[in-house]
């Protein structure tokens, strides 16, 4: 699975939400289930349609929708909730601008993969990515503190220290940007990307503001490094490039 930036726009057509991959099997695709989806006003918005000064964007709607996944063996079954927002778009038949209702959703449960993780990746480290993915349809902050947790247990898992000793022969603490340093030294393709991962978590975890396109900058980003760092990906290829070459293709 590559990246597929533009699943996660946020917004969505009542007709049918894009194909998500399914967060159990990772083969199939989450398809909406026919008359699933639920809409409802609540009576105060209602109620405000009847003041003089109504805009369309006033409107509070409620929707709760399930989808399932295609592959017949698993049949994983999502449930997702949200609300609706107002957008304005161009209609050609019209030639004018028009107003269209979208599907905006809070939360999926289970929630989809937003990015491929290699197999050989360590389980903690993978179930932060996967609680990131939660939390992206709830709360932009919270899902790149999760992202910058799972680059600390990514370290971990190459044996970076968490800890150094310093000029007075004592045992300090190490932030996450120093062991990022020491993770440079040996891995100073990738280390760029854990770095710009730490940047996005800090503002994260200091309450500061986190973009919808800053979030999935990180998690492209993220994708290509786990892809070379725990799925070996560059090894593979330069395996299979020397076998081309010594065999002339004659196999």
């Amino acid at each position: 699975m590559s990246f597929e930036r533009e699943l996660w726009s946020g917004e969505y057509s009542r007709n049918e939400l894009p194909r998500f991959s399914c967060p159990r099997c990772g083969s199939g695709r989450l398809a909406q289930a026919a008359d699933s989806l639920s809409v409802v006003e609540p009576e105060y918005s209602k109620t405000q349609a009847q003041h003089p000064d109504w805009e369309p964007d006033w409107d509070v709607e409620r929707f709760n929708l399930k989808l399932l996944c295609d592959n017949s063996g698993c049949a994983e079954v999502v449930c997702v909730v949200g609300d609706t927002t107002i957008s304005e778009y161009y209609d050609e038949e019209l030639n004018s601008w028009a107003l269209v209702s979208l599907l905006r959703p809070r939360a999926f449960f289970p929630a989809p993969p937003m990015m491929a993780l290699p197999k050989e990746m360590p389980r903690e480290v993978e179930a932060q990515i996967e609680k990131s993915f939660e939390l992206y349809w709830t709360d932009f902050s919270s899902c790149a503190n999760r992202l910058r947790v799972s680059v600390e247990l990514l370290l971990d898992y190459f044996k970076v220290s968490r800890s150094a000793i310093n000029v007075k022969a004592k045992s300090v603490q190490l932030d996450l940007n120093a062991r990022i340093n020491l993770f440079a030294k040996i891995e100073p393709e990738h280390a760029p990307t854990l770095t710009a991962l730490r940047m996005i978590g800090n503002l994260g975890s200091h309450g500061d503001e986190v973009s919808r396109e800053a979030l999935l900058d990180a998690l492209e980003i993220y994708e290509h490094a786990l892809a070379e760092l725990c799925g070996h990906r560059r090894a593979r290829i330069d395996s299979l490039r020397q076998k081309l070459i010594a065999s002339k293709g004659k196999y």
